[in-house]
């Protein structure tokens, strides 16, 4: 893939072109932005470009190190990935000793470090030694969804490419090529993606998302009983974090709909195949209680991304979902 067919970065892709063109690379980039919006998509690009045998502007995708990139396997570039939950000293101590080595066949030698907001403290450090010394003709690029989580020593030799969610239209233009616009899939999908391309292809492989919508839909639309919610937490178990991440935000989506519903704005309702279920329910509720629901569900997303106990989590959301319905 070149910088051409990437969708929705064109600022970041700007900034990286240019300083190809006037040979003003930095020594280490951070690309920091939400999960699935193109980083490491961009990232692998870059480092195709910085090593094409074309010397252009963008990548090729045909001459050998262009292909090797793609699959790679090419001898002067390298991935680092968490393991087992972090990126360890050893991984650096590893890349210290990698940097070392003479260019084998390319142009630059890059590291691209995924997730680096893992880091080990200690492999912090360690990388912040390499990061002060650069080693030449060596181009490290760190992929974070947050920024917060990494050393401010870090940051400061760093240039930071900020990635943003992708707009309605890109959304709607990479839809398109899967899903016929009038798709229901298609609009569930753009809602839930919130301008994740990544998000986008996953959510339109998955099969069974819209089922899965229309049985939380059914738990929310009708008065929550405690047989709904054990047998929902239930079935729940064989869930990872990010399919319960979705079918939370289905449920948050239920609520902002209903919170909309009480201002009067029904153009901007979400599940409006679900209309009249939203408009019985939407008197049962008073905006105070809403907005606890909102709240719930977003501190439950925040609860399973620390690993708690999963059921555990879900059970006590649900429970409290159930107290506030009535609250009028």
């Amino acid at each position: 893939m070149s910088f051409e067919e990437i969708k929705g970065q064109a600022r970041a892709i700007k900034i990286l072109q240019k300083e190809i063109a006037t040979s003003s690379l930095s020594g280490a980039y951070l690309f920091v932005g939400p999960t699935g919006v193109g980083k490491a998509l961009t990232a692998v690009t870059f480092t195709k470009i910085l090593n094409c045998k074309s010397d252009q502007l963008d990548s090729c995708d045909r001459c050998s190190s262009c292909r090797k990139i793609d699959h790679l396997n090419h001898p002067d570039v390298r991935v680092i990935i968490p393991e087992e939950g972090s990126i360890k000293i050893e991984q650096i101590r590893d890349l210290k000793r990698q940097t070392g080595y003479k260019l084998f066949e390319g142009k630059k030698k890059v590291w691209i470090i995924k997730e680096a907001d893992k880091l080990t403290l200690e492999a912090a450090n360690s990388l912040l030694k390499i990061l002060e010394e650069p080693p030449p003709d060596t181009v490290f690029i760190l992929i974070s969804e947050t920024q917060e989580r990494l050393l401010p020593t870090i940051l400061s030799r760093c240039e930071i490419i900020r990635f943003f969610p992708l707009s309605s239209e890109a959304l709607d233009s990479i839809i398109a090529d899967y899903l016929p616009p009038d798709s229901r899939k298609a609009d569930l999908i753009k809602k839930l993606a919130r301008g994740r391309v990544g998000e986008v292809l996953s959510l339109i492989e998955d099969e069974n998302i819209l089922k899965t919508r229309e049985v939380v839909l059914d738990i929310l639309s009708k008065k929550i009983s405690l047989e709904d919610i054990f047998q929902w937490v239930s079935k729940c178990k064989d869930y990872g974090t990010t399919e319960l991440e979705r079918i939370l935000d289905i449920i948050i989506f239920w609520y902002r709909d209903l919170l909309i519903l009480k201002q009067g704005i029904s153009r901007l309702v979400v599940n409006y195949d679900r209309m009249e279920e939203l408009k019985s329910e939407k008197e049962t509720y008073c905006y105070g209680a809403i907005k606890e629901a909102i709240g719930t569900v977003e501190k439950t997303k925040g609860y399973l991304k620390c690993n708690v106990n999963q059921s555990l989590a879900l059970e006590a959301m649900w429970l409290k979902l159930r107290q506030y319905q009535g609250k009028e």
